[in-house]
């Protein structure tokens, strides 16, 4: 094993350095003296480092053992991973403890050039070693009490259909849910989300009254109901909404919510190849889950027999895959679920505190809140219950103006195109015709700002068209503007507002941060980012999601997930 060959050559080397009678002698000559130290000590690192190798390596050995030799899907195996495998990751952890320890001695000062690099190198790598360690623990806290092995669970599907965007992922065409006890789903059924609601809205005894945009301009006189309880971009909010809505049509309590969309079975069926569904003779790939899914399950408020159908058995199918992964499969789906969940299109939520807590450090709760420093959420409403997000392109420029008070006046610039005309070739007219009802869409855009945000204009390319929503939740601002948008067409919307406190101001250095928040279910969205400092200013370093770039005042993001920002700024000499 080659962690165990380089933890002997770091042991005869840390051996050398202790008994070498020149070694010995420069050991005791000042400033060279501590150098020797620290490469004995680097050189004791690197035995412990190696062990770590090792334990990692026969963690993994036990993982592959168990997915090669016991019966089950991956769920139901999961009590015996960990337990074979915790005691790998123990003797890892009380090998960090002795490279922590060591790397106390050593210290930041006085090391020349090259023991500098090494050091860093180590630093670099622990940092990294321990982030891993970490998601192992909360994994391990987590996944038992989630898949039922204390006792069985029972949780609310939400499946989106982010062609029909709302703010934590779609409209909720189609609901389900799962009980799961050891591992094992012990019990799965989907139903039409919107044939509930309209039961729903049929029974007169029942009325919610909607949030005012959603009863405006898509639901008029109906009941706020289950496919459209998602008006709240924060996902502990909104899987809140539709339990209440799914317990006053007639529904049970359960444990948590999990949402999932389109995109989520797209990326699935990228891992696990097509997907047949032989009651139906459709075969599903990535390339065209939604154009299948949509001929077979409707238009909203079309409600047919077959949308339930469809949807069940085509979960049924990739279930299978992804709970059984073949051997080559096991990365690419631990991979593709990592990616959902920061890209936000798969979330999840819990009843249970402690539980909760662990979504929100894993980064899949969808919350929403307010942030030290700036924030930004841009979310997008449909609500002319068209398909049209499928082919809504957009784009977004952000200019940050920073006063020498510390205030920001932004301006926001969203860009759209209803790009209808390329998707409707080759497509079937009656099927174009129900699910984009002639191409006009109909948005409704809200922004969530630090709370006390002022506005100052909300334009679109010809005029001054001010605002509809100015109000206050999660802890922030909210603005909002319905548009029109008919089919290939553009239409351009300017927010401009005054953020009152965006940086501190009591030393020379600023740091301006900006927590740039993506929405659940939308495509990802390009951004252009630009800080404009006071004249005194100047920007003198950029950091993204942690990655440190050069000093720029402009960025160019992809907004497939949140994007945490900070621009330093000192004074000019």
């Amino acid at each position: 094993m080659n962690f165990e060959a380089a933890g002997e050559k770091f042991a005869s080397a840390r051996s050398a350095l202790r008994n070498d009678p020149a070694v010995w002698t420069l050991g005791r000559l000042p400033v060279i003296g501590g150098q020797v130290q620290t490469v004995s000590d680097l050189a004791a690192i690197g035995e412990e480092a190696a062990g770590i190798g090792v334990e990692g390596v026969r963690a993994i050995e036990q993982f592959a053992e168990i997915r090669s030799q016991e019966e089950g899907t991956l769920p139901e195996r999961t009590m015996t991973i960990f337990e074979r495998t915790d005691p790998h990751f123990a003797a890892i952890e009380t090998r960090l403890a002795t490279v922590d320890a060591l790397r106390e001695e050593i210290g930041d000062g006085g090391l020349l050039p090259p023991v500098r690099s090494a050091v860093r190198e180590l630093d670099d790598r622990r940092e990294t070693v321990d982030e891993l360690i970490a998601t192992y623990w909360r994994a391990r806290a987590f996944a038992p009490e989630f898949l039922g092995f204390s006792e069985p669970k029972t949780y609310l599907i939400l499946a989106h259909n982010n062609a029909e965007l709302l703010p934590t992922g779609g409209l909720v065409s189609v609901y389900g849910t799962m009980r799961v006890e050891d591992g094992r789903i012990e019990d799965l059924d989907f139903e039409d989300a919107v044939e509930f609601s309209r039961n729903l809205r049929l029974n007169g005894d029942v009325y919610v009254e909607p949030p005012a945009p959603l009863q405006q301009y898509l639901l008029k006189d109906f009941t706020w109901n289950l496919d459209v309880s998602n008006w709240s971009p924060d996902f502990p909010t909104s899987a809140g909404d539709a339990q209440r809505f799914f317990e006053l049509g007639g529904g049970f309590p359960v444990d948590g919510v999990i949402g999932i969309n389109v995109s989520t079975l797209e990326r699935l069926l990228e891992v696990t190849g097509p997907v047949t569904v032989p009651e139906f003779d459709i075969t599903v790939t990535s390339d065209n889950a939604f154009d299948v899914t949509e001929e077979h399950t409707r238009v909203p408020f079309e409600p047919k027999g077959d949308r339930k159908e469809f949807v069940a058995l085509l979960a049924d199918e990739v279930l299978e895959r992804v709970l059984r992964p073949s051997p080559g499969m096991w990365s690419p789906l631990v991979d593709a679920i990592q990616d959902l969940g920061d890209e936000k299109n798969l979330l999840l939520y819990s009843h249970d505190p402690s539980q909760q807590e662990l979504i929100r450090e894993f980064g899949w709760d969808g919350e929403v809140g307010a942030s030290a420093g700036d924030s930004l959420m841009l979310v997008d409403a449909s609500v002319n219950s068209t398909k049209l997000n499928v082919v809504l392109e957009q784009t977004v420029d952000v200019e940050v103006r920073l006063s020498a008070a510390g205030s920001a006046r932004t301006v926001v610039t969203v860009d759209y195109n209803n790009n209808l005309a390329p998707w409707v070739e080759g497509r079937d007219p009656e099927l174009v015709e129900r699910l984009m009802l002639g191409g006009l869409y109909g948005g409704y855009l809200r922004l969530f700002v630090p709370e006390g945000s002022r506005i100052v204009s909300v334009r679109d390319d010809r005029r001054e068209i001010g605002l509809e929503e100015v109000g206050e939740e999660l802890g922030l601002t909210v603005f909002g503007r319905f548009f029109a948008l008919p089919r290939d067409t553009r239409q351009r919307l300017v927010f401009e507002y005054i953020v009152p406190t965006a940086v501190g101001t009591k030393s020379d250095t600023w740091r301006y941060k900006l927590e740039l928040s993506k929405q659940p279910g939308q495509q990802p969205l390009p951004v252009t980012l630009r800080v404009v400092p006071p004249e005194q200013m100047e920007i003198t370093s950029t950091t993204a999601n942690g990655d440190a770039h050069a000093a720029v005042a402009e960025l160019e993001l992809v907004l497939d997930r949140d994007w945490s920002l900070e621009f330093e700024l000192s004074r000019r000499s």
